[in-house]
């Protein structure tokens, strides 16, 4: 018999198990810590625009014979803010031979979401780490449940997880073209290396070579980030965007990273960065898709 419950500390080991199998699936080796799940329950300090806009949020497990089989974290946005009406899924689990388990807490979500009289019933789908955005393709028993119950996958693949090691990477030598300089400064995020020609940014590269967290995650250890690569239109295709790769890739490796990990959306795959990705050894990882569900009226 399948028991919904309240996701209290005491479950935590089991939906810790849980988790960590999900993320696992998706990029080799990464896994959370206890205490850094439990808190992001209560709070979720990187989505900094959006989380202070949450009002209500509720955690629960599908218990068969004292094992947390499934497990959910939903949101209710306030509705004084541009997200009225809305509540999410922001993660729904269970394990694929536990599918009643599954079904079971995802009614509750619904029935949840139905209370707090959401009209605009969403799935985020992704767990609290970097480059998880959406609900992945190693999960199809996820996706299978969530067509179940009347969600929506969009149409195309939302956004593509690259990742590799940097080994046998070579340094970036010589500017590929004349004039141009290197430079090393703070981004939006973290440090970036910008490419400079005549006083004008013609590519840049930022990365974050910590994604523990300031330890938080030990898991990640070794694992940098890309999170902007752009060259500009008229410089595309003069070896510019790799030479720039390469000195971040140094930047990276002196940090103590051997693996890197990056998000592609649909419009940049599209245009051929997943082939300039593959020419440093770079493939994905995970292709993920975003859902959508409209609550009945």
């Amino acid at each position: 018999m399948v028991k919904i419950e309240p996701l209290e500390r005491h479950h935590l080991p089991q939906v810790l198990e849980l988790v960590n199998a999900h993320l696992g699936a998706v990029i080799p080796g990464w896994a959370m810590t206890a205490d850094y799940l439990w808190e992001r329950l209560k709070r979720n300090p990187a989505e900094h625009v959006t989380d202070p806009w949450v009002v209500e949020r509720r955690s629960i497990v599908s218990v068969v014979n004292d094992r947390v089989c499934a497990a959910a974290h939903l949101l209710r946005y306030g509705d004084d803010t541009r997200w009225t009406g809305t509540a999410e899924v922001a993660w729904v689990l269970f394990w694929p031979q536990e599918h009643l388990a599954g079904e079971e807490v995802l009614k509750e979500c619904l029935r949840q979401m139905d209370t707090w009289r959401a009209t605009d019933q969403q799935i985020s789908g992704p767990l609290p780490v970097p480059t998880c955005v959406g609900v992945p393709h190693v999960w199809p028993h996820i996706g299978q449940l969530l067509e179940q119950f009347g969600y929506t996958r969009g149409a195309e693949v939302d956004e593509s997880v690259y990742g590799g090691t940097l080994q046998g990477i070579p340094s970036p030598g010589e500017a590929p073209v004349a004039g141009v300089s290197i430079h090393r400064d703070l981004g939006t995020f973290s440090t970036q290396f910008v490419a400079r020609l005549e006083g004008l940014e013609v590519a840049y590269v930022e990365c974050d070579s910590d994604l523990t967290l300031g330890g938080q995650l030990p898991a990640l250890s070794g694992w940098g980030e890309l999170l902007e690569v752009e060259t500009s239109k008229a410089m595309r295709n003069r070896g510019l965007g790799s030479w720039v790769m390469r000195h971040a890739i140094e930047w990276l490796r002196l940090a103590g990273c051997n693996r890197v990990v990056f998000s592609v959306d649909r419009d940049d795959e599209k245009a051929g960065a997943g082939k300039f990705y593959r020419r440093f050894g770079w493939t994905p990882l995970v292709r993920q898709n975003h859902w959508t569900r409209t609550a009945r009226a």
